[in-house]
């Protein structure tokens, strides 16, 4: 007898299917359930995570626009902001889907009046073009206007602008951009590549101007070269120990936003850009050469009653000078034939090593679209080794002369100008020209220049102002000097006691007699007076005139 042989037999039958697949069937049923189950927990446990998280794809896809800007910021060294990159929109139209161009010019010359009716109708019905610009840079707004009008064939494409927000203060120093924002001038052309490095990573190029000394300098430029009648005018205002520019100045001045409606006489850099035979603001350099090189010392006089005989020529003073004159006289007075001899006692050669150390011979080094070189020729005899002495046969442009004047404020060495702000501890290269004794000794002339002779309207009580005048014909060709056109300036170093800060401030064209201790200095004077509380400085009240 076979156990279970019925029951078995029953089970194994074919007759009986269902009852073998039954389990298996509800098992595959129970883990379908549970796996959509565990899918719907996980969608619901995303969605709680964005909600409170927000979409990490969101954030990528934002901070990739944001390094995407083609340029960034440019901020002073407070942090003011000088350029910006914000969205703006062009005006386009696909001429192919254009019915009525008469029309649609009319219409949009009353939101751009300045449109020429003719050339639009022109453009809009060249259908060999796929699609025409019509205009660029429109704001939000002006983008609206046009949008609500509903012309049929005209569109928009978003696009990039770059904006200046403190107008026409700064304009040569910061330059200005084309519509594509390729950098055409100023620190847009020569800082370019790390402007737009910014742009990427979403950072800003901070300069070393503050805008506030710029403010006032610009002022004070404006109403000086106004009241001399000057065609142009320059400033600027170093940190002579670390050669970072507080502030650069040209006149007449632009507004970067509309570069393009300004004349190119009013774009044009005159700090960095105009060379100029630098007159007598040479000076305090001939008086230096010649006291390192030990063929003068601060004792010895010298009789400037004569004028000075060189070759063909006849140089002499302004003002002749009675009895015997020290170095000190030479400097605060302005002697041109004082300056002369010293120069004809060092010689070509070594006044030529003395220019490359001063800087006198290459550019200022300022991060600006157009640093022009000196006009610095090899001298070929002693006419022009004197020439040289008081200024004349050399042109420089104002930011290479106060790049010159730093050494004033580092014991005898010059550092190179900048734009950029540096930081405490940033590394700056310092060019040995004359001796911490020398400097010195020279500086107390220049400060008797300022107290006792042609720069006195250049003085501020408390501030210790040192400095030169310079005066200089301009050469008009064939016809050699006019006597009726200068260049006037004022180079000056403050405060003298612990000199820190360079000042130079230049008026071109300035009349006949309108010397640099007249027109320039009286400038120095009043600027000085308002940037030296926000350096730290403190100023005297004057004395009352008698």
């Amino acid at each position: 007898m076979r156990p279970f042989g019925p029951a078995q037999a029953e089970a194994s039958s074919p007759l009986f299917p269902g009852a073998a697949e039954a389990a298996p069937a509800r098992n595959r049923v129970r883990l379908l359930a549970i796996g959509i189950f565990a899918v719907l927990l996980l969608l619901a446990g995303r969605a709680v995570q964005l909600a409170f998280s927000g979409d990490p794809l969101a954030a990528q896809s934002r901070a990739s626009a944001a390094s995407t800007l083609p340029r960034g910021d440019i901020v002073d060294r407070n942090g003011v902001l000088l350029a910006t990159t914000v969205r703006a929109y062009a005006l386009t139209a696909t001429p192919s889907r254009v019915w009525d161009a008469p029309a649609i010019a009319d219409a949009l010359r009353g939101i751009f009046p300045d449109l020429d009716r003719a050339t639009i109708i022109r453009r809009l019905t060249d259908t060999s073009r796929d699609l025409i610009y019509l205009r660029r840079g429109l704001t939000p707004d002006q983008r609206d206007r046009v949008h609500a009008l509903g012309l049929a064939g005209i569109g928009f494409e978003t696009e990039h602008h770059r904006e200046y927000p403190q107008g026409a203060s700064a304009g040569h120093v910061l330059g200005f951009t084309d519509v594509d924002l390729n950098a055409l001038s100023g620190v847009e052309r020569g800082l370019d590549a790390q402007i737009r490095a910014a742009g990427e990573s979403g950072g800003a190029v901070r300069l070393s101007l503050d805008m506030r000394i710029q403010y006032a300098l610009e002022e004070e430029l404006d109403a000086a070269a106004r009241a001399a009648g000057a065609s142009g005018g320059a400033a600027i205002v170093l940190d002579g120990r670390t050669g970072e520019t507080l502030a650069l100045a040209s006149w007449p001045v632009f507004n970067p936003n509309q570069a393009g409606q300004a004349t190119e006489d009013q774009r044009r850099d005159r700090a960095a850009g105009d060379l100029h035979e630098l007159g007598s603001t040479v000076k305090p350099f001939t008086v230096a050469i010649a006291l390192q090189e030990g063929l003068t010392n601060p004792g010895e006089l010298f009789d400037l009653a004569r004028p000075l005989v060189i070759e063909t020529s006849t140089i002499e003073d302004h003002e002749p000078h009675v009895g015997m004159s020290s170095l000190r006289e030479i400097l605060a007075h302005s002697s041109n034939v004082g300056a002369a001899q010293l120069a004809l006692r060092t010689g070509g050669a070594r006044q030529r090593a003395y220019l490359e150390r001063l800087g006198l011979t290459s550019a200022s080094g300022l991060e600006l679209g157009r640093d022009q070189a000196p006009l610095a020729p090899q001298t070929r005899s002693r006419r022009d080794v004197a020439g040289v002495g008081f200024g004349y046969g050399i042109a420089a442009t104002p930011a290479t002369l106060a790049g010159a004047y730093t050494l004033f404020a580092n014991n005898g060495q010059r550092v190179r100008p900048t734009l950029l702000a540096l930081a405490s501890d940033a590394a700056i290269t310092r060019t040995q020209v004359f001796s911490p004794e020398v400097t010195r000794q020279v500086l107390t002339y220049m400060r008797a220049t300022v107290t006792d002779g042609t720069g006195r309207a250049a003085d501020v009580p408390g501030l210790m102002v040192a400095g030169k005048t310079g005066t200089a014909e301009k050469l008009t060709g064939a016809d050699g000097y006019d006597e009726s056109r200068n260049f006037s300036s004022f180079a000056g170093v403050f405060p003298a006691n612990a000199p820190r800060y360079i000042i130079v401030l230049a008026l071109d064209d300035t009349g006949e007699g309108a010397a640099g201790g007249m027109v320039a200095a009286p400038a120095v004077g009043r600027t000085l007076r308002r940037i030296a509380p926000m350096l730290g400085l403190r100023v005297e009240a004057r004395a009352p005139t008698r």
